[in-house]
Parts: C-alpha cells; sequence; structure tokens
C-alpha cells in the first residue's frame, strides 16, 4: 500500500478505531501500517512525536495522524493534517453519540437510577476481592476471618447506612491497632 491521501485516511480511521481511551492504541495501528507498507515513518520520529504529545497532553496518535498528514509525499500540508486529525477523531465520537443517545434513556429508567446508588457498594466490593488476595497470601490471615468482617462491613453499610469509605477507614484503624506490636 502506497503513502496516498485514501491509504492515509483508512489507516487514520482504524487507528482512531483502536484509540477510544488512549491515543497510544492509535500509534501502535499507524505504526504497524508505516513498517508493512514502507510508509516515510521511523522509530525516532514516532518516539519524538509520542513525547512531544506527552508533554503538551495531546493524544499521541492525533499528533501521529497530524504529522503525517503534512508530510509532502501527500502534497496536501496542512489541510493532510487537518484531515487525519478529523478522521482519527470519527470513530471516537460516533462511540460517543451511542453513548448520549443510550445515556439519555437511561437516565429516565428507574432500575438504572436505583442501581447506580449502590455504585459504592460495587466499589467497595472489588476493593474487598483485591484486599482478600492481600490479606490471604501476604498478612496470613484465615480466610473465615477475612470473610466474617467483610460480611459484618456489608451488614453496617446497609442495616445503619454508613459510607462504605468510612468502613473501610475504620476497618484500616482497626488493622493497625491489631497488628501493633503489644496490641
Amino acid at each position: 500500500m502506497e503513502f496516498n491521501v485514501i491509504n492515509y485516511l483508512t489507516a487514520m480511521f482504524l487507528a482512531g478505531i483502536g484509540s477510544f481511551g488512549g491515543g497510544f492504541g492509535g500509534v501502535n495501528i499507524i505504526r504497524d501500517f508505516a513498517a508493512n507498507y514502507n510508509w516515510i515513518l521511523d522509530e525516532m520520529e514516532i518516539l519524538r512525536i509520542i513525547s512531544i504529545s506527552q508533554f503538551n497532553g495531546y493524544s499521541q496518535g492525533m499528533m501521529l495522524a497530524g504529522y503525517l498528514g503534512a508530510q509532502q509525499e501527500l502534497g496536501l500540508g496542512i489541510i493532510g493534517s487537518v484531515l487525519g486529525i478529523i478522521t482519527f477523531l470519527i470513530p471516537s465520537a460516533a462511540v460517543l453519540i451511542v453513548i448520549f443517545k443510550i445515556g439519555g434513556k437511561l437516565y429516565k429508567n428507574s432500575v438504572f437510577i436505583y442501581s447506580l446508588k449502590y455504585i459504592n457498594l460495587l466499589a467497595a466490593g472489588l476493593i474487598g476481592v483485591i484486599l482478600w488476595n492481600y490479606a490471604v497470601l501476604i498478612f496470613e490471615l484465615d480466610p473465615i476471618v477475612y470473610l466474617a468482617v467483610a460480611g459484618l462491613a456489608f451488614f453496617v453499610n446497609i442495616y445503619f447506612n454508613v459510607n462504605p469509605a468510612v468502613i473501610v477507614l475504620a476497618g484500616a484503624v482497626i488493622g493497625v491497632i491489631w497488628r501493633a506490636p503489644g496490641g
């Protein structure tokens, strides 16, 4: 595949699909196109663009799309750069539009609104699973004791309506006192 406008825009669109949530995924896709099809991009240029984009806060993929679009081989200059950036951003914009359309309907749904109230419990549960591994492996805590403490924390949260962050902090304080020398 030669380096022309159609192939360039196709690569930027595919890189945009692969980089939703972070531009570094798009850099790898663009780098594969450059390596496999002998585009005018070497590894030092990629590293320079990544370091510049880290410094100024732009997406690495977007910076690379703009850089490649401005290359003289395309003959488009700044217009090629703008076209590449827009093509790179189209998939992300499409996904966001779909999310906003669905989200507008979800916020009117009572089940969704009710489930958002308990998202803190989900986060506390995930933290609990991670702490489970630490307690069993590192602190050699008996799993039954840990389950009893987790059950007690869940009960306190539901029955007394105590914030999960307060429960976690209280558990940390109790744990420090319990493990303190002479305690």
